[in-house]
């Protein structure tokens, strides 16, 4: 199973948030993505959304993802409120203690890391995390530098998350299962 992270997102879904200010499309444009791929169509992808504020939204593969943007909005704001959808967990937890061993093998995607294709880097016989930063620009605060190994890099540039979260699940679902 693949397990994508998007980690340090600085979208927030209260009552005071205006979703235009806080990176809620990088969020949605991910998960759209995600969700409507044959990787969560098998039950093979999951998703975790990570906000700056240790926010933590876990999607199963089978969560429908509202198209437009108010909409996702809303649902999100009903989860913190305590209504989630079916598939759909909402929790209060860091970054680091969130990713357990026992969910996979953990790759971070950085501009900082040893440049690699990702497909060199997976096999379907495994479960990976692939920790993708949820932000325009900058870096994690999270401190998953210190905490998980295997940093790599499909660009120089800081890419869009969408791209990056696409390049994974392409490489994953293409990888051999050896």
């Amino acid at each position: 199973m693949l397990t994508i992270v998007l980690a340090d997102c600085t979208a927030r879904f209260d009552k005071k948030a205006q979703s235009e200010e806080y990176s809620l499309e990088i969020v949605h444009n991910v998960l759209l993505f995600a969700h409507y791929t044959n990787l969560a169509h098998e039950r093979e992808l999951r998703t975790i959304i990570h906000t700056k504020s240790d926010d933590v939204f876990l999607f199963e593969p089978d969560v429908k993802i509202p198209e437009h943007l108010e909409d996702f909005f809303e649902m999100m704001k009903r989860c913190v409120e305590g209504e989630c959808p079916t598939g759909l967990v909402y929790t209060k937890q860091d970054l680091i203690s969130l990713l357990n061993d026992e969910l996979g093998e953990k790759i971070i995607m950085s501009p900082k890391g040893t440049h690699k294709e990702p497909m060199d880097c997976m096999t379907r016989s495994k479960d990976y995390v692939v920790v993708i930063g949820g932000f325009k620009k900058g870096d994690f605060i999270s401190p998953v530098y210190k905490n998980f190994k295997q940093v790599i890099s499909i660009s120089d540039q800081l890419m869009k998350p969408w791209t990056v979260a696409a390049e994974v699940v392409v490489a994953y679902q293409y990888s051999s299962f050896e």
